[in-house]
């Protein structure tokens, strides 16, 4: 225990003394932390600093600026060097300034190297000892280095962070007036007309239950139990929605879904198996390319997501509007709770790598991301272990937890303790 640390966790025991308690409790021997110096000094913490080493004050001020001109609290999400909450205790205006430390372990570190008494002696400040992980306080500044150091605990709050600072971005990728977009859409333009609404879509039989296939890794440990579902007479098998990304793989195990859903305007006829059983229902957004929807030999229909791209062309010809916020898998699963289905178990969802692989059957890279690029990223799996992912597959993953946690009525369960755990989805062993 340092000096410093012994000054800082004083003034917090008298304060927060839950919080001080663990503090004293935590070690930082796991760090890799050195100082770092330029016209400012700052600490690199496994080759993260903390804070700029050429300007922090103009950083802080940086991250600060975008706060609404009026108002009187705050919650900073993470620490750094404790640069904006100096600043922030300067504005009189503000009345309550909320601290969420992403990392304890980091935390303690910096309480035993710097002195942050000025900030933690103000009476508006309030320094969190466990965050709520599915709830962001607005207005907020994020800390970026705390982003990429949060622990395990916090691993949750993290990534809803990192949707909602990206959330302007990816919106201009899905805006209206995308060219791109709106290109595709007119090549579809006959098929839209033509194919019938999603909505209209009627099961044979009264299925409640369904199997929701996506393509990570997992799945490949589940074919046989797979195959044997489809074994079972049409009117005892649970309905099986797959992802597009998944048909390979099923058709080379002899394993044939009920319906598949494509959305992606990348997917190609490449990602689909060369001969495609007539009985498969094709359910498709018109982003699709008319070389995969044009040429399907079954039944096919159309749906919408929910994005503004769709509203016109709702009004003109109707079609079932489906969740989906960047995955497949979001309007597959929204489309079997609009067929009234009451159980969904999930294989293959894994939003991550186990095993170090990206997805079940292809090859490494084969549909994009590679395990060789997944140096960062990390979610924490159904050991509780953490395992490695990409950045988008950690957004997605947060947003079927909050479409779970609005969909009481439906049970959900995953099939793996290998992929990333789904927080509202209960594990069920289903090896044979």
């Amino acid at each position: 225990m340092t000096d410093l640390f012994a000054k800082n966790v004083d003034i917090i025991s008298q304060r927060w003394p839950i919080l001080a308690s663990a503090l004293r409790f935590e070690s930082i021997d796991h760090f890799d932390a050195q100082l770092v110096e330029g016209n400012n000094q700052t600490i690199s913490v496994d080759g993260i600093q903390l804070s700029s080493r050429h300007n922090r004050i103009a950083e802080a001020k940086l991250l600060i600026n975008p706060l609404p001109l009026v108002c009187d609290k705050v919650t900073v999400y993470g620490i750094g060097m404790g640069d904006v909450m100096s600043l922030l205790i300067d504005n009189k205006q503000l009345q309550s300034i909320e601290v969420v430390p992403l990392n304890l372990s980091l935390l303690a570190l910096l309480l035993s190297f710097t002195d942050q008494s000025e900030w933690l002696s103000d009476p508006r400040v309030k320094v969190a000892y466990q965050a709520h992980q599915h709830k962001i306080n607005l207005p907020n500044i994020s800390i970026t280095p705390d982003l990429l150091l949060a622990n395990n605990e916090n691993a949750i709050l993290r990534d809803h962070l990192v949707l909602e600072n990206n959330r302007a971005y990816v919106n201009r990728q899905h805006q209206p007036a995308n060219p791109e977009v709106q290109k595709r859409l007119n090549e579809n333009a006959q098929a839209i007309a033509n194919d019938p609404d999603a909505s209209t879509l009627i099961l044979p039989h009264g299925q409640y239950k369904a199997h929701l296939i996506g393509s990570g890794p997992t799945l490949e440990n589940h074919y046989d139990y797979l195959r044997a579902q489809r074994k079972l007479p049409i009117g005892q098998r649970s309905l099986m929605i797959a992802v597009d990304t998944a048909l390979k793989a099923l058709i080379h195990e002899n394993i044939i879904p009920d319906i598949v859903v494509s959305i992606d305007n990348k997917i190609t006829p490449a990602h689909f198996p060369d001969t495609i059983p007539s009985s498969i229902t094709l359910v498709y957004f018109p982003t699709l390319s008319s070389s995969i929807h044009g040429q399907w030999p079954g039944p096919k229909f159309i749906a919408y997501s929910k994005n503004p791209i769709y509203d016109k062309l709702d009004k003109q010809y109707p079609k079932l509007r489906l969740f989906t916020n960047g995955s497949v898998i979001h309007p597959a699963i929204d489309l079997a709770v609009y067929l009234k289905i009451k159980e969904i178990t999930l294989f293959g969802c894994d939003f991550s790598y186990p095993g170090n692989k990206t997805h079940a059957f292809w090859n490494d890279g084969a549909l994009g991301p590679s395990i060789n690029n997944q140096n960062h990223h990390w979610v924490i799996n159904g050991h509780g272990e953490r395992v490695a992912t990409d950045l988008n597959f950690r957004g997605y993953l947060r947003s079927l937890e909050h479409y779970i946690s609005a969909k009481q009525h439906v049970r959900f369960y995953q099939s793996s303790l290998d992929g990333a755990r789904i927080h509202g989805a209960q594990y069920k062993d289903l090896s044979l």
